[in-house]
């Protein structure tokens, strides 16, 4: 039997235990892309169906998965659909994200590979505009089961329209890379929605008729990089995006006693200036930050800067205020960011970067990081450990002289697994 379609899904009730607390404290200064949109009108759901029987599925791609019918899902890159998370006897226990005990899940041991792809065709054709994709996971190692060598998911979308020249062409906004999925304790185990807003481009006479999507695990297998995945969804937003800039991302993070506010647009319509703001508890007075110029009008990435000299003390919420030219605005999503000057602060001293990438560190006591350069494909390409120094200290990212010119994703991780630094970074 076969789930049905529903436009009303519900999430894992969890209880609001400490750890939990911890977990959303790992993941506040970066913030998930925007997952739907005013009245939205889903083309596109996969939800695995239900029942208890191990199966495969026709989406994924051969080459990144093989499917293991039973016994513990020990090898890397190996998968089946099932009704529970909990595939190799330490892994999370978890139904699917509705909380339906007989729902199934996609259940995965990753590595880096391309692992789903699914085509939707429609005889009438796809109107140009705003859609979403977006999915829901979990990561099934349970906190602290990795040690400070966890290794933490990147997934990848890939939006993409066959064109009249039978080519799959990106849609504006693809590929985007997801932020990590971090693990979570055994008592409260929890997924995350994954995803974000995609552009189809005005193709003159020809009518697009197949759009397709494409998932990417960007990291290497070992403990870490194990996740479940269910209903895969894609949607088409008739009111267009929820913001006249189409946004990569924003997130926010603590530089020295400071707080830098990054974002990026991936389009900009008649767009005038962006306001950052903040508040001391995300919901009331909201004060200015800095005021930034906006392209006007563009269709390639573009990327933007604030630095907040004086935040409050603890948790800092930050968002920003898209203003157009005729004085009409939106607010993206608020992002958040606990200050502990007690911890540890990091700056990219060299971006762009040629021959070596410079990140400076100020740190209270003595303590291993490890870092990562990621692609715009979601491959991770370079992994250093860096022991940094009490106080301040420099570390650098040598022998990357034949990494291509473009974007990449700096993710730092402690040796505890928490995240401290995940942002992009140019090699020119």
């Amino acid at each position: 039997m076969e789930k049905k379609f529903t436009f009303d899904i519900k999430t894992v009730a969890c209880s609001l235990t400490a750890i939990l607390f911890l977990f959303f404290n790992l993941i506040a200064s970066k913030s998930y892309a925007q997952v739907s949109c005013p009245n939205q009108k889903v083309i596109f759901l996969q939800t695995f169906g239900t029942g208890t029987t191990p199966s495969s599925d026709p989406d994924v791609v051969t080459s990144g998965l093989t499917y293991q019918a039973t016994g513990s899902l020990i090898g890397e890159g190996r998968y089946r659909v099932i009704n529970n998370t909990q595939q190799k006897p330490e892994w999370q226990n978890s139904p699917d994200h509705t909380g339906d005990v007989n729902g199934k899940m996609m259940v995965i041991n990753g590595q880096a590979e391309t692992y789903y792809s699914h085509q939707i065709d429609s005889t009438h054709g796809f109107d140009p505009g705003t859609f979403t994709a977006s999915l829901w996971i979990m990561n099934v190692d349970t906190m602290g089961l990795c040690g400070v060598n966890a290794l933490l998911t990147n997934i990848t979308f890939r939006v993409e329209y066959l064109s009249a020249a039978n080519t799959w062409e990106p849609l504006t906004g693809s590929p985007y890379l997801a932020a990590p999925v971090p693990q979570t304790s055994p008592s409260a185990p929890t997924w995350i929605q994954l995803g974000s807003t995609f552009l189809l481009p005005q193709t003159g006479s020809f009518r697009v008729t197949s759009i397709r999507i494409v998932l990417s695990d960007g990291t290497i297998g070992g403990c870490g990089n194990d996740f479940a995945m269910d209903d895969v969804q894609f949607a088409a937003c008739p009111e267009g995006g929820s913001l006249p800039v189409t946004f990569l991302g924003i997130s926010a993070r603590q530089t020295g006693s400071g707080v830098s506010v990054d974002w990026s647009s991936s389009q900009e319509i008649n767009s005038n200036h962006f306001d950052v703001l903040k508040s001391a508890d995300g919901n009331t007075n909201w004060e200015s930050v800095a005021s930034i110029n906006a392209a006007g009008n563009s269709a390639s990435v573009k990327k933007y800067s604030a630095f907040d000299p004086k935040p409050f003390g603890g948790i800092n919420f930050y968002r920003v205020r898209q203003v157009d030219n005729d004085g009409n605005f939106t607010y993206t999503k608020t992002v958040s960011v606990n200050l502990n000057f007690a911890k540890i602060g990091i700056s990219v001293l060299t971006n762009p970067f040629h021959n070596s990438l410079t990140v400076d560190f100020t740190s209270a006591t003595t303590q291993p990081v490890f870092a990562r350069l990621i692609d715009i494909t979601g491959k991770q390409v370079a992994m250093e450990k860096w022991n940094v120094a009490t106080g301040s200290s420099t570390q650098y990212f040598s022998n990357i002289n034949g990494l291509q010119q473009g974007m990449y994703i700096l993710n730092i991780i402690s040796g505890s697994g928490e995240i401290l630094f995940n942002n992009k970074v140019i090699k020119q």
